[in-house]
């Protein structure tokens, strides 16, 4: 395997949306799984995150469930434009293209359709490394244990 630098960018949002950068990880696969997200606005100030444990999953399983979860969280704070950001790009597809699993199929309807705009955006792990700080925090959490922050938490990293 031939290993080489890549250069990695972070950008804000544009104007007028709220950037959702989302991740899901599991210890084994499938194992104890978590999700995280970091809410930003286009002044790349953290308006919040959120992070929960799912129980046993994969981690491609926990990557829809962050995703899920960062919709229904915007529905709810009244977000109309949302960029929505992982490193999972086969996720990210599905998601875009209304392919979720079965038993997210009625929340992801009724979500997605109260929102404005929806983008999906693929981000480099090395650029969303504070949504994977959220999804380790949490990783052994029980199913259904959620932690939302409003402002930026304390345990995320500043760069």
């Amino acid at each position: 395997m031939f290993q080489y630098i890549k250069t990695c960018y972070w950008s804000p949002p544009e104007q007028d949306f709220v950037m959702f950068c989302c991740d899901g990880s599991s210890f084994g696969n499938p194992g104890s799984a978590g999700f995280g997200f970091v809410v930003r606005d286009s002044n790349c100030q953290v308006l919040g995150a959120m992070s929960g444990g799912i129980g046993v999953a994969t981690n491609y399983l926990a990557e829809y469930y962050g995703i899920m979860c960062a919709v229904e969280l915007d529905v709810q704070w009244g977000m109309l434009k949302i960029i929505i950001v992982s490193y999972f790009k086969f996720v990210l597809t599905e998601f875009a293209k209304g392919r979720v699993p079965w038993f997210m199929k009625g929340g992801c309807k009724n979500a997605t359709r109260k929102l404005n705009q929806i983008k999906y955006q693929h981000g480099y792990r090395e650029t969303n490394f504070t949504a994977d700080c959220m999804t380790k925090k949490v990783a052994a959490l029980a199913a259904s244990v959620r932690q939302i922050y409003i402002g930026r938490p304390r345990c995320l990293p500043r760069v």
